[in-house]
């Protein structure tokens, strides 16, 4: 049976964890009153100083914010790497701050608020350990300060617990996180609302790992520093059952992208929990490290986890491929967004479109798991960043209002231009996930989970399972494209450049970019995802100039909405046909 000291021992980390039965008050601890490098786990604590604002009538959560892009916090996503002002509600920052993590929104409330206050909150609420003394650009310039260059990083102020801006314990936070599930906090709707946001989180690749059970629900938030990984969060159970759990890992590499670190949290959390349930059930999925020397290898391997595989991987400079059934039509998904940018970039370097031109977005347009269609208020967003959001987060609000501005003649005409007859873009977001309703005869909002009891044979005969009757490409057709965009082949050199952008912003690191770890390899791309069908397209690009283009298309046969070995899958088989390609042998964890 694994042991957390197990766990930590084989990826080289220290962990500090702690979970609570939130309803029995069983506890499990391991290093849970030692001090802890929060991170943007510190986020917590402002969104609950915030809501108790709301609540006491000292904010509006609708007021209006209209942000300039002179001043906002530095970030890897969000409204930090957005183009062009952009107005949202307070409440609305507070979704970003938590969804994706976003720093430029984190600290308009943190100015907005106050460090004082948050901290007097927390006295409030009896935890006396942990501490907010400044924002994410706090953080930043006094690792700048402290580190100019990577060999002094780890002296820093900021990964180090005794001397950090944001420090708390394990306990505390959970504390914090139990009190916002027992209405503790703030008023009833305040502590309701906290939880819909938490349970927005985008990320899926740390926490949820460990819960793939149908019917779990996680609502989570990350934390990330050099050195430092955490997340915390609330596991739901589908028998009712709920568990607040706080896990925080320390490594002695500063890398970003270490999936394995990433997944052990998960472990972690699920061995924590497992000591408090009545009857522990054994983590779903096993990994272990392997390699393939052939395509037909990575084929049996998806054979193997359950999964039909087809893939397609093209050197940019050499012109080799590699591919599995690569001339198969297959469902896109949210693939089909790329040619979506490309038409949008091409008519913004023709002068067709206004690029900073600024969109109502009223909520509640389509469907989607993240992004615009959380927002509880309107929202004034340019083009641009729309562009952004359809690519970063896969947001369908955004898609749509994209595509109804290019038209889906243009977007085919540029396909048609561009020779890749395969390939089609017939209906927006809203059209395709309307299908799956009409289809199933239900009101289906983009949420696999609402699919939990319908047979795979129904979900295999959907419109929007089928390539003949939605969006539909080819792995050779796709690996074309993005080769013709990295190649400034596809349009002027301009638009390619703003498509291969808003691809090098996309956040996901759970499947392209799981199988290419560390950060020296830079990494574009775009997921795609609906019942059953999981896909990832990009662009890898190593540090020696080689460049190449990978499309992973794989459809399940298990319905389960989080399937981290299948997300682990497309990366894993991307890296095996870029090491064939550059006549390497590359042994990773393998799903």
């Amino acid at each position: 049976m694994l042991s957390i000291d197990a766990v930590l021992k084989a990826v080289g980390a220290q962990g500090w964890v702690y979970a609570v039965d939130l309803d029995r008050g069983a506890e499990f601890g391991y290093g849970e009153d030692e001090p802890v490098v929060l991170a943007s786990v510190f986020k917590i604590p402002v969104l609950v100083e915030l809501f108790c604002q709301f609540a006491d009538g000292r904010l509006d959560p609708a007021t209006r914010i209209d942000l300039p892009v002179e001043g906002r916090s530095a970030g890897p996503t969000g409204l930090s790497v957005m183009a062009d002002p952009i107005e949202l509600s307070l409440r609305d920052l507070a979704y970003w701050m938590m969804s994706v993590s976003d720093n430029a929104a984190t600290d308009v409330l943190v100015r907005l608020l106050g460090t004082d206050a948050i901290n007097v909150r927390l006295r409030e609420l009896g935890l006396t350990a942990t501490r907010v003394d400044g924002s994410c650009d706090d953080i930043y310039r006094t690792v700048a300060e402290d580190a100019p260059n990577l060999e002094q990083l780890h002296t820093a102020r900021a990964v180090d617990p005794e001397r950090s801006l944001q420090v708390g314990t394990p306990r505390e936070i959970v504390q914090l996180l139990s009190a916002i599930w027992w209405g503790e906090t703030a008023n009833p709707e305040a502590c309701a609302e906290m939880r819909r946001i938490l349970g927005l989180q985008a990320w899926p690749h740390r926490l949820r790992t460990g819960f793939t059970e149908s019917g779990t629900k996680v609502s989570a938030k990350t934390g990330t520093l050099p050195y430092w990984r955490n997340e915390v969060g609330v596991v739901e159970d589908g028998d009712g059952s709920r568990y607040a759990v706080a896990v925080f890992l320390r490594s002695t590499d500063h890398a970003y992208r270490r999936p394995e670190l990433d997944a052990c949290i998960g472990t972690v959390a699920r061995l924590a929990i497992d000591q408090l349930r009545v009857v522990p059930s054994p983590a779903r999925y096993v990994f272990r490290t392997a390699g393939a020397r052939t395509p037909a290898e990575i084929r049996d391997r998806a054979r193997e986890l359950g999964a039909e595989l087809w893939l397609h991987a093209r050197d940019l400079d050499s012109g080799e491929t590699i591919g599995i059934d690569e001339t198969t039509p297959v469902v896109t998904a949210s693939v089909f967004k790329v040619p979506v940018s490309l038409e949008l970039a091409r008519q913004a370097v023709t002068g067709e479109v206004d690029l900073t031109e600024r969109v109502k977005v009223d909520n509640g347009l389509v469907a989607s798991p993240f992004g615009l269609a959380a927002h509880r208020d309107h929202a004034l967003i340019s083009y641009r960043d729309l562009a952004l959001l359809m690519m970063v987060i896969s947001d369908n609000v955004a898609t749509d209002l994209v595509l109804e501005r290019v038209g889906k003649d243009q977007v085919a005409a540029l396909l048609k231009d561009l020779g890749l007859s395969a390939t089609a873009v017939p209906q927006n977001c809203a059209e395709l996930l309307a299908t799956i309703g009409e289809d199933l005869g239900i009101d289906y909002g983009d949420d696999e989970r609402d699919l939990a009891e319908v047979s795979v044979e129904r979900l295999l005969g959907l419109r929007a399972l089928t390539p003949a009757e939605t969006c539909r490409t080819t792995p050779e057709e796709i690996t074309r494209l993005l080769a013709a965009i990295w190649r400034d082949e596809a349009a002027p050199p301009a638009a390619c450049k703003l498509v291969r952008d808003w691809m090098g912003h996309q956040i996901w690191p759970h499947r392209l970019t799981s199988g290419f770890p560390g950060d020296e390899i830079k990494v574009s791309g775009k997921t795609g995802t609906l019942p059953l069908v999981r896909n990832e397209v990009g662009v890898v690009e190593y540090p020696d100039g080689g460049r190449y283009a990978v499309g992973v298309f794989t459809r399940a046969a298990d319905p389960a909405a989080n399937a981290p070995h299948l997300d682990a899958l497309i990366g894993w088989a991307a890296a095996q046909a870029v090491a064939q390609l550059r006549g390497e042998r590359s042994v990773l964890q393998q799903p």
